[in-house]
């Protein structure tokens, strides 16, 4: 992309005004988005990483990285180019690096989210340095602290035993990040967090909830996943359930407390990962969130270790369920949009999983 291209989607990119989840919200076309995350790790050299992230480190320098595989459980999510490296100190460290030429926009938010967890006792990583964007051949980058165990998706796979256990510590972890009170709800406002607040830039959960509502169902009809008659029926579902949409106290919901993003040693969970779709929201949203990866069977065993924690609301089932619809409505609408140009078994195997979701959500709400 030309330096025009970029600068006409960094003035899009880092708005989150209208935005429920960013991957999925976020104000790019399609040919855009391809052509930043499609092959994000092409672009970096390991000499060029060390020295802008030594441009910023002060005293304890980054020595040597890790060579980048791409099948290793840093390399899980679809956003940044992660890698692994060491610093002249010995401490290993995780650098994240944002696509070149491309704003962030929110690693502050999500170093003070990770960095306020932490405080509280949970199992998140500290941060050594940001660095936003300054234009010519850079990058955003954020380097730190490298958590112990095994990304939990991983564990699994060869250790299929510990799934039941492994869930009601996720249910506990969940409940504890959920005590921690925030400003306002949605997505934060990154310059806020450069000052040490998590300020989220709707007044109310409502307006928090809609956001990008009308967008995804436009999507959604236009690849044939809702009719129109079946779009309407939605906003009009939404209208009616606006009782549903109240929350006074809003909390810090990771939004993405799925398998990939926890690490654990088999007994607990050893770390807490990614916060770049964190937003202040009810409760209720994390799980109604979580529930959309996952077999219907898996919430359960999750519920069990979230409720020895937290007690459950009275109007947590019809919640989690309006919740959830919302959730599968975005999701469907970011991998439908994903499958233009990652046309894989993968991407395909979420579509037809969402779609079950949806029928069930639909069902529940006579639609």
């Amino acid at each position: 992309m030309d330096r025009n291209e970029l600068d006409s989607i960094n003035e899009r990119v880092t708005d989150r005004s209208e935005v429920f989840y960013w991957q999925t919200d976020r104000k790019i076309t399609l040919d855009e988005a391809a052509g930043i995350w499609k092959d994000r790790h092409k672009p970096f050299d390991d000499a060029q990483i060390i020295r802008c992230v030594n441009d910023v480190l002060e005293n304890d320098k980054l020595l040597e990285l890790d060579k980048f595989d791409p099948n290793s459980q840093t390399s899980l999510g679809s956003v940044n180019h992660v890698r692994v490296g060491r610093l002249s100190s010995g401490k290993t460290v995780i650098v994240r690096c944002h696509p070149k030429g491309v704003i962030n926009g929110y690693f502050h938010v999500e170093s003070l989210a990770s960095e306020t967890a932490r405080k509280e006792g949970l199992p998140s990583y500290g941060t050594y340095a940001v660095h936003d964007l300054k234009g010519g051949d850079n990058f955003s980058f954020q380097v730190c602290e490298k958590l112990p165990g095994t990304a939990m998706s991983k564990w699994l796979e060869t250790r299929p035993e510990d799934e039941r256990t492994l869930l009601y510590c996720v249910g506990r972890a969940m409940a504890l990040v959920h005590r921690i009170k925030v400003e306002g709800f949605g997505p934060f406002d990154n310059d806020s967090a450069k000052t040490g607040k998590l300020i989220g830039l709707h007044g109310n959960f409502e307006s928090a909830v809609k956001a990008g509502l009308s967008s995804n169902l436009e999507v959604l009809k236009g690849y044939g996943i809702f009719s129109h008659a079946e779009a309407e029926a939605t906003i009009e579902t939404f209208e009616k359930e606006r009782k549903l949409m109240h929350c006074s106290a809003p909390v810090l919901v990771h939004n993405d407390f799925a398998d990939w993003n926890l690490l654990t040693d088999g007994k607990a969970i050893t770390g807490i990962l990614d916060w770049d779709e964190c937003v202040g929201s009810d409760p209720i949203s994390d799980i109604a969130c979580w529930s959309t990866f996952f077999k219907p069977e898996r919430l359960a065993h999750m519920l069990e270790g979230y409720w020895s924690v937290a007690g459950k609301p009275p109007d947590f089932d019809r919640k989690f369920e309006l919740l959830r619809f919302r959730y599968t409505i975005s999701k469907m609408t970011l991998r439908t949009r994903r499958y233009t140009y990652q046309p894989t078994d993968f991407v395909k195997a979420t579509i037809d999983a969402g779609k079950e979701h949806l029928r069930k959500s639909m069902d529940y709400f006579g639609i």
